[in-house]
């Protein structure tokens, strides 16, 4: 201690001295002394006059003299007197302290002062002990943040500031610790921060219980109902609570919120009717008038708070620092959040507005049978209440102008005079308002509230959290304050036995030595209220029982009985009223008038049964229990009905004869039960003091706050808590925390007492001897030594843990360590053997290539030298045979001349002596006989010839089915194979239209020998201009040593070859291999190929709109969905584009004319380059081909693919006139097909089961088409049909005019995927499906896939009434869609009123459960039906049905089907989208650069995977598109210098990359290029919504400023205005002007289009699009400054384009056979799977080290 501090203490100590009457002269004098050192600066204690000490400061004047400076700045001249009453001040009440035990003043000034010191330093929070005591400081302050909540979890109370955080924080360790219930008691009085308290206490709790959950939140929220209906604005108070509340928080045995519960208790009723100067009526009912709309305030025929007579009685309708209408934002959430619906919302807006409306009624006094009574004054008010209750008008009036009841025999009605007519109302107004409170805590106690289970391991704890009202002493105080402030005298009661009497007995039970504190105790108080007979409570209510019972008589009887208790204070005559009580906060005075009445709260039997009278349901629920059987018993011995509230603990009385229980019984009840549960909870307290009545920051009432300190007991609480012991513990559960303190060398637990070990600890830890007691079964400790204790043992306790931590850290290194020593070892071991072993086996090789090297040379000179004789030897031979050859040819032919010219010789000879005998006749008859014989021979010959070279004769028909064995022979629809996907089940009727093919019978015609004609596209001229080498235009049967054209690709050539083979074997004109081994066939390489490529192609098929919009649902949870049976692929892999194909014995076996044509066609659909080869190939094969079994077999392949690619320009022209002249069976229908491949493009799969089906029979296809009303169509298609040719004809069947946006749909298993309406090939899609099935191992056949006709785009000015058959099929498709869960709503309602919708189009304004239902189960999701019970929905869909505006309106079903399109088209625009998958290229910078187009009538949408939108775009931000190829990108940055081998890499890169189209969206916020595959669909689809919305748009904005003032007809705006074009033909666009209207100016004129942008939208574009179009050029050029980055990694040039320039020349690189098949020179640019040998840049061949870097680096590359 310095050394001003110890004068100062001593100052203190002697300053008592002078309270001594009779002391010495000398002490005396040594005062005086005293005195006279005071020194400036120095505090002392002064006394004001108010009856406590205030502080003073010594002040020094100039003069000498010595000045006290009070705390309020005023000055003191210190007197001879006055000196000898100053008493120094204690150094701790100078600055104030945290705790205020720990002041020395302790005293009432010392208490005082200190309060005020922190209030004025703005700290509102001070200890006293465990007791917090919070100051309302009437500003915010930053005390309440998550960081604080932070600091303060976990902390010792005492460590931190004082906070009333430490104390939640308290509770809840302590509820954790010991298991047991906790209670926090929140008192003042009214104004002092009670309700501001329990709600920080509540959001502590909530965030440290560490589940952050649903139920914690609903907790919280339920704060702002509550106080919007039981807080009012009072004169000490702006949200003062009008009733009081107990919340019980249940936590879990982890500390984590499970649920609470609230009790509300004596709810201030008359507070509705009445309201006293400068007060407010509650919360809700000035927030409802600012907060609703303009619509809902006229349907409740509402106005503002002036206009209603509750509202205005207290004159004050605006309360300052309060928003009401944010208030009423914040009051309709928290009942959202508490599961108020919708309807239960407007359910209390009306009751609300009934009481508003009910209290500007007003009653006219008449006379009526000669006695006194009223009617209503007839107003609009009385109207709109009669109608918001549900009750008849007439009704209303009887029940608030006449009173019934019972006498004798039967019911008598009375009439009322005006004055009780109101006071009938106003009992109604608050019997509707007290029910309603009453409901709305059961409503959120149902919320909230989680019933406990009865398990053994349950365990549950709870926080209790008492708000009720303060103790309330107004100028006029009614029986409301005596029953507010009787609850405060047992809340007093209760803080006195906790803190004084309980503990004071502990320490006598456990013989602690103890000197008593003598306290106020307000125990006579409340045995004049409640506890001795014939207390007051007790009077009022005996008094109410009586009928002739009044307020008079009451106060008469009280004044009796207690005029001699101290406590009570008599009326002062008998005619004054009032009557007082001393309370613990001070006296009190009541005004007895109306005690009665409201103790009573009874209501008239006549507004009960007008009650039971009305249909408005949530005002029967309120009354629900005064409108049964119990309450109508009670009405047969009493004509009052006794409003008692649900929530009141009060057991309902069995007897009939009793009295029912009234208010204040009542509400005893319920204050008992409230004091049971908190005697069995650990108490914590806060007291709340008000600094000042008049709500001012800053400002300290002295007086104010020292009569707070007295009643609140807080002398005596400090004294007792500095004194005592508050913290105990029994031996065994002390010795069991903190044995881990224990030195069991002194103590040994297992030898010594539990209290010997106790006393241990407490000598080891604690510091002096009075900071702990020793009792007979407890040890009690002080509360700083309770925070010591668990200090020491939680670092006791990481000490201990860090030994174990450092122990087993050892040994497991020390394991580590061993176990990798021995493996070291074993390494070491085996790498010596190894070393030893490999130069053993290097050794050995050496041997052994020595001994090789020798052998051969021995070898070679052996075979040189035999192979020198045997070439002698062979030479000699050869010269022998030859020789010997030739002479006996030269012998033979000398011998053949010489018989030849002799037999010519004779032959002359003979004929010439014939001719010189015989007669003329006789020669002319032998040569007749010679020709004849000639003639016949000749015959005989040729038919033998014949006859050998003609096979069996078998028909052309045989010969098909004999191809197409393994088709079926059942011509069946296709698309009707298995199950259809889930919610696209096909109802099939008898009105399912079908169209029938015309069978066509082709003539049979044997192929004549074709005859080769010389004509200008002859396939002659054709082989004779393209065929390489030496091959004909003709049939042979033998292998191509290369192909017929020429082909730059070696595996182009060798592909060529591969597909001769297969079409030789494919036409019979060579044999099938046989199987040598019998091992399994192995599919292709090609086939491997294409199968792979199908099933991604398949994957990727079902695509953009189902992968999003099945993620969708799969995230809202659509319910038990079975697995796809379609695998889905990587979204990373790629097609391998080229095939090398090889001949070995992947096709070296026998394989089936189907897999014969699948390989023909996949070598067609993955190489481009080989399709005239092909077909060269199969009409080569058909040119002079004598075998008809070959030939037909080469058109039916020649047909086939036809259907499936075109050939190229080069072929055209060749093919048509070959197709031309071909047989007629097959000529036309072949030129038909080649027609329609070429109109409608190339194939991209192989043939599919229908389409073989097709060329076997040359018959048009069937296929059935599935439409959303349930019936299906018929059409005929053919291989090269696409989806818009199938989309025309079924519009044209159905009669569909309105057709853009439907688009043909395929559905495979559980998946449907959009074909489009443009040119995707339908084929193209069956065989995927078809492949799939294969790929599974089933039969293709049974593909299960179907076709179907839906609504996918909807334009921006889609009108419904234009087509009924358009409208109608999009209504079936989106009820179907509602009912498989296709489209989701989270709001029930949404369904509820389409389901109400197609009730109606279904059946009418006809009224129906069975209906309902049957829209129920055709309308809403199975998963919804489960979650909501099936009556349930279908009482909201009756219900919607009866309010909707359909029944009265006679409205069409045609246009309420156009309502549900529109509806489900505002609803889901992403569900009538086009999505494409792009690449940004350049632009404003996103958070990914691959991402997802969405395009609706909406706008366009750039998203992710996971539909997260990266941006939005509105048409009217949209200012152009362009599409183009990005092969013509054009360079516009090429670096200066960059390292050839850097070079090198980046260029093969490059080329590894595919390229695709892009499009160049340039936008209000810069200019996007994205890259797609289809660029060219999304740019074209952009393009046409902007034309079409700028042709009906009527909005334009001004590019350019135009003043025309001295032009009358021409319109002056300036750049940014907004102009609306008028449509009214008397201006022509075409010629550059037209007529519109200023926004800003209302001018109307002429308006050239080149000054002016039309807008492409509707309806008027927002204010963010405006402010964006009105950008300079500057301005738009910062903004898109960002994508510069981006532009440059465009490619400047095609890597081609570059390597004609750069790269190498490129050579012919060797492959099998590449010289004799025709191999072109290598593609440098394109992509390859080889290593290169030479480097690709020419600048490097020169360069060996670069070259062989470039080398490496490309082989890196590779893998």
């Amino acid at each position: 201690m310095c050394e001003d501090d110890g004068l100062n203490y001593f100052r203190f100590q002697t300053s008592f001295i002078e309270a001594v009457p009779l002391m010495s002269i000398a002490i005396r004098k040594r005062r005086v002394v005293i005195m006279v050192m005071l020194r400036k600066g120095e505090w002392v204690w002064v006394d004001p006059g108010i009856g406590v000490p205030i502080g003073a400061r010594v002040k020094l004047t100039d003069t000498g003299h010595q000045l006290l400076v009070d705390d309020e700045g005023k000055e003191h001249k210190l007197s001879q007197k006055e000196e000898g009453s100053i008493r120094v001040m204690h150094p701790t009440s100078v600055e104030g302290v945290d705790d205020m035990i720990r002041l020395g003043d302790l005293n009432e000034a010392g208490l005082l002062r200190n309060l005020l010191v922190r209030h004025r330093q703005g700290i509102i929070y001070t200890y006293t002990g465990s007791v917090l005591v919070a100051v309302n400081p009437y500003q915010e302050l930053p005390l309440y943040t998550a960081d604080q909540v932070r600091l303060y979890h976990g902390r010792r109370l005492g460590e931190l500031p004082p906070h009333v955080f430490a104390i939640a924080d308290t509770c809840y360790f302590n509820m954790r610790r010991h298991n047991r219930d906790q209670c926090c008691i929140i008192s003042g009085e009214s104004g002092a921060g009670k309700t501001e308290s329990t709600k920080l206490v509540l959001q502590f709790l909530a965030a440290v219980s560490g589940q952050h959950s649903w139920i914690e939140q609903q907790i919280l929220e339920a704060n702002p109902i509550l106080e919007a209906f039981g807080n009012a604005k009072t004169i000490r108070n702006d949200n003062s609570s009008r009733f009081g509340k107990y919340v019980e928080i249940f936590f879990n045995k982890d500390g984590a919120i499970e649920g609470a519960r609230m009790e509300q208790y004596l709810l201030e009723k008359s507070r509705v009717c009445h309201q006293a100067m400068e007060e407010r009526n509650y919360h809700i009912f000035y927030c409802m008038l600012a907060g609703m709309t303009a619509e809902q305030k006229k349907t409740l025929c509402l106005g503002n708070a002036a206009e209603f007579s509750y509202l205005k009685r207290g004159d004050c309708i605006v309360c300052d620092g309060r928003d009401d209408a944010k208030d009423y934002t914040r009051i309709r959430t928290a009942l959202k959040i508490l599961t108020f619906t919708e309807t239960h919302c407007w359910e209390i807006l009306k009751l609300l507005a009934a009481l508003l409306h009910l209290g500007n009624v007003s009653f006219e006094a008449t006379i009526l049978n000669n006695m006194e009574s009223s009617d209503v004054s007839l107003s609009d008010h009385f109207t709109f209440a009669a109608k918001l209750l549900e009750v008849q008008p007439a009704a209303l009036a009887v029940s608030l102008t006449y009173r019934s009841f019972m006498t004798n025999r039967e019911r008598v009605s009375k009439p009322l005079n005006s004055e009780q007519a109101a006071d009938s109302r106003d009992a109604f107004v608050k019997a509707i308002y007290g029910k309603l409170f009453i409901w709305i805590v059961g409503r959120i106690n149902s919320a909230i509230h989680k019933t406990p289970t009865n398990g053994p391991k349950y365990v549950r704890n709870s926080i209790g959290l008492l708000d009720i009202f303060g103790f309330e002493n107004f100028d006029s105080n009614s029986f409301e304050q005596l029953c507010i402030n009787f609850a405060n005298e047992q809340l007093q009661q209760f803080f006195v036995r906790h803190v004084f009497k309980l503990e004071q007995e502990e320490y006598t039970k456990e013989d602690i030595v103890w000197k008593n504190i003598t306290f106020s105790d307000n125990t006579d108080t409340l045995d004049l209220l409640a506890v001795k007979p014939l207390n007051v409570l007790a009077l009022i209510d005996e008094e109410s029982h009586f009928p002739k019972g009044t307020d008079v008589t009451m106060l008469n009887k009280m004044n009796r009985a207690h005029a001699k208790c101290n406590k009570y204070i008599p009326s002062k005559n008998t005619h004054d009223m009032e009557f007082g009580i001393r309370h613990f906060a001070g006296v009190v005075h009541y005004d007895s008038n109306g005690f009665l009445e409201k103790n009573r709260d009874a209501l008239n039997s006549g507004i009960l049964k007008l009650i039971e009278a009305s249909t408005n349901t949530l005002l029967q629920q309120l009354f629900e229990k005064e409108l049964s059987a119990n309450v109508v018993k009670n009405l047969a011995s009493n004509n009052r009905i006794v409003m008692t509230p649900k929530s009141s603990l009060r057991v309902a009385q069995t007897d009939g004869r009793r009295q029912v229980s009234t208010l204040s019984g009542q509400f005893r009840q319920s204050l008992d039960s409230l004091m049971n549960a908190l005697s069995k909870c650990q108490p914590h307290f806060i007291r709340c003091f008000k600094p000042n009545d008049d709500k001012k920051s800053m400002v300290f009432d002295r007086n104010l706050c020292i009569r707070q300190l007295r009643y609140s007991g807080m002398i005596d609480t400090i004294k007792i808590r500095k004194l005592g012991y508050p913290i105990r513990h029994t031996f065994k559960q002390f010795l069991q925390r903190y044995r881990v303190l224990l030195n069991t060398t002194v103590c040994d637990p297992k030898t010594e007492s539990a209290v010997a070990c106790c006393n241990a600890i407490c000598k080891a830890v604690i510091t002096g001897q009075d900071g702990w007691k020793i009792g007979t079964t407890k040890i009690f400790l002080k509360d700083a030594h309770d925070s010591l204790l668990e200090r020491e043992r939680e670092r006791e306790l990481n000490r201990k843990a860090l030994i174990i931590q450092r122990v087993m850290l050892g040994q497991r290194d020390r394991k580590s360590f061993v176990k990798k020593r021995r493996a070291a070892v074993v390494i070491q071991k085996r790498w010596r053997g190894y070393r030893e072993k490999k130069e053993y086996r290097k050794l050995q090789l050496g041997f052994e290539r020595l001994q090789s090297t020798i052998r051969g040379r021995l070898a070679r000179g052996r075979y040189l030298k035999e192979l020198a004789a045997a070439v002698t030897m062979q030479s000699q031979v050869r010269g022998y045979l030859a020789r010997k050859s030739y002479k006996s040819k030269r012998e033979a032919v000398t011998v053949l001349q010489a018989h030849t010219r002799g037999m010519l010789a004779r032959k002359t000879t003979n004929k010439m002596k014939t001719d010189v005998f015989l007669s003329a006749q006789e020669r002319m008859a032998r040569e007749r006989s010679a020709a004849e014989l000639q003639q016949r021979l000749e015959d005989v010959l040729s038919q033998s010839q014949e006859a050998a070279a003609k096979p069996e004769p078998v028909s052309e028909q045989e010969m098909v089915e004999t191809m197409f064995g393994f088709l079926p022979n059942r011509v069946a629809v296709g698309g009707r194979e298995g199950p259809a996907p889930e919610g696209f089940e096909v109802r099939l009727t008898t009105n399912e239209v079908i169209e029938e093919s015309r069978e066509e019978s082709p003539a049979r015609e044997e192929s004549p020998a074709p005859v080769v004609i010389q004509v200008p596209f002859s396939f002659t001229k054709f082989s004779a201009l393209h065929f390489q080498g030496s091959a004909t235009y003709s049939h042979i049967k033998q292998r191509l040593r290369q192909p017929l054209l020429y082909h730059e690709d070696e595996g182009d050539a060798l592909a060529c070859l591969t597909v001769w083979w297969i079409i030789l074997r494919f036409m019979g004109d060579i044999a099938e291999p046989k199987l040598i081994n019998q091992e399994p066939s192995a599919p292709t390489p090609n086939q491997n190929n294409l199968g792979q490529r199908q099933n991604r192609r398949l994957s990727n098929l079902v695509g953009l709109d189902q992968k999003i919009l099945r993620k969708n649902r799969k995230k809202q949870g659509t319910g038990n969905r079975k697995a796809s049976t379609i695998i889905e692929e990587s979204e990373t892999m790629t097609e391998e584009k080229d095939i090398l194909i090889g001949e070995g014995r992947t096709l070296d076996r026998p394989i089936s004319d189907l897999e014969k044509l699948h390989i023909i066609v996949g070598y067609a659909l993955s190489r481009r380059d080989i399709r005239d080869e092909i077909y060269c190939q199969i009409i080569k094969q058909l040119v002079n081909n004598k075998n008809q079994k070959s030939s037909l077999r080469g058109w039916v392949l020649l047909s086939i693919c036809l259907g499936i690619f075109p050939p190229t320009e080069l072929l055209m022209q060749y093919l048509e006139s070959f197709l031309g002249r071909g047989p007629s069976s097959y000529g036309p229908y072949c030129a038909e097909r080649l027609r329609r491949i070429v109109a409608n493009g190339e194939r991209g799969e192989p043939p599919c089961w229908i389409e073989l089906q097709a060329v076997k029979t040359k018959k048009a296809t069937q296929v059935s088409v599935a439409l959303m009303d349930g019936l299906s169509v018929s059409l005929p298609v053919d291989s090269a049909c696409t989806s818009a040719e199938v989309c025309q004809a079924l519009a044209k069947k159905v009669n569909l005019k309105d057709i853009y946006g439907f688009s043909l749909y395929i559905g495979f298993c559980e998946k449907v995927w959009s074909l489009g309406s443009g040119g995707r090939h339908v084929m193209d899609a069956i065989s995927q499906c078809e492949q799939e099935v294969r790929r599974k191992g089933e039969e293709e056949q049974h593909a299960p896939w179907r076709l179907y006709f839906r609504k996918e785009l909807f334009t921006p000015w889609h009108d419904s009434s234009i087509d009924a058959v358009s409208t109608d099929l999009i209504y079936r498709q989106v009820i179907r869609g509602l009912k498989s869960g296709e489209y989701h709503s989270e709001k029930e309602d949404d369904f509820v009123q389409l389901a109400a919708m197609y009730y109606y189009v279904t059946f009418g304004s006809a009224i129906s459960g069975e209906n309902a239902k049957k829209v129920v189960e055709e309308c809403i999701t199975t998963e919804l039906i489960e979650t909501k019970s099936q009556g349930k929905l279908i009482q909201l869909v009756n219900a919607a049905h009866t309010q909707g505006p359909y029944i009265n309106s006679r409205k069409s079903t045609d246009s309420v089907k156009g309502d549900v399109v529109d509806y489900a088209r505002q609803k889901w625009p992403i569900y009538f989208s086009k999505f494409y998958e792009v690449t940004q290229m350049s632009g404003p910078p996103l958070p990914k650069s691959n991402f997802i187009v969405a395009i609706n009538w909406n706008g366009i949408s750039f998203q992710d995977e996971k539909e997260k939108k990266l941006i939005e775009l509105s048409y009217p931000e949209v200012t152009g598109v362009n599409k183009s190829s990005s092969g013509g990108r054009h360079c516009s940055h090429t670096p200066s210098y960059r390292h050839p081998i850097h070079h090198e890499v980046i260029t093969y890169i490059s080329h590894m990359i595919d390229s695709g189209q892009s499009v160049s969206l340039a936008t209000l916020r810069g200019q996007f290029l994205l890259q797609s595959v289809d660029a060219g669909e999304m740019a074209d689809l952009i393009q046409w919504y902007l034309e079409g919305l700028k042709e009906r748009s009527v909005y334009a904005v001004a590019l350019q400023d135009v003043n025309k003032q001295d032009d009358p007809t021409l319109l002056s705006y300036k750049r940014g205005d907004v102009l609306v074009i008028v449509k009214d033909g008397e201006y022509s666009p075409a010629r550059g002007w037209i007529k519109g209207t200023n926004e800003r100016t209302g001018n109307t004129g002429a308006i050239s289009t080149d000054t002016v942008l039309v807008l492409p939208t509707l309806e008027k574009p927002s204010d963010t699009t405006l402010s964006l179009l009105n950008l300079s050029p500057d301005q738009k050029k910062t903004v898109a400054q960002n994508a510069h980055e981006r532009e440059e990694a465009i490619s400047p040039v095609s890597l081609k384009e570059f390597a004609l320039e750069y790269f190498r020349q490129p050579g012919k690189e060797g492959g099998r056979g590449a010289q004799a098949r025709g191999a072109g020179r290598e593609k440098l640019w394109a992509a390859s799977k080889e290593p290169i040998k030479q480097p690709l840049l020419k600048s490097l061949v020169g360069n060996t080290d670069l070259s062989h870097l470039a080398c490496i680096s490309f082989t890196d590359i590779l893998y």
